[in-house]
């Protein structure tokens, strides 16, 4: 198939194609590290388990994300999954820059150095075990060290543009 033909199969109106993953409700995650003691991070809806032997995750930034450009020099990341009620956070991280974003925000390092946000639901710690392309994003897949959950959070979903809390009641799987 050529080049041509493949960038026509590909070729769909962006708002469309924006709307229709609107549709999906996701996850809320900032995803953190830390080089040279300057913390940064972004808000990420784009994360997926991938493995459980090894324990890796596939966590999807922006090519132009100054978090990405750091994450892949330090070697380390955190996702921190948001809880419901931490719309501000998840907010400020999906707006503000550089490490002004951690301005007034209350959190530590985790065990592999990487910054854990204070009232997530759970963060997952990582080392960067593999990057690859993906259009205007790379794909991270971050080896699994260490995952801590607090309590038994109601998270923090996104859904057509918006953030939304789920509360208990939900069924385990």
């Amino acid at each position: 198939m050529s080049q041509t033909s493949k960038q026509e199969q590909g070729s769909v109106d962006p708002a469309t194609y924006r709307k229709a993953l609107g549709t999906f409700v996701t996850g809320v995650t900032v995803v953190t590290t830390v080089l040279g003691g300057v913390p940064v991070g972004t808000t990420v809806s784009a994360v997926s388990a991938l493995s459980l032997s090894p324990p890796l995750i596939l966590v999807s930034l922006a090519r132009k994300s100054e978090t990405l450009a750091q994450i892949k020099r330090a070697g380390i990341f955190a996702v921190n999954i948001l809880s419901d009620g931490q719309n501000d956070i998840a907010a400020c991280f999906a707006t503000a820059a550089g490490a002004a974003k951690f301005d007034g925000i209350d959190y530590s390092y985790g065990q592999n150095g990487a910054p854990v946000l204070a009232g997530a639901g759970a963060t997952i710690e990582c080392d960067l075990e593999d990057c690859f392309s993906g259009g205007d994003h790379e794909i991270l897949v971050g080896l699994v060290r260490n995952a801590t959950v607090e309590g038994d959070p109601a998270p923090l979903v996104y859904f057509r543009g918006r953030f939304f809390g789920l509360g208990g009641g939900n069924a385990e799987v």
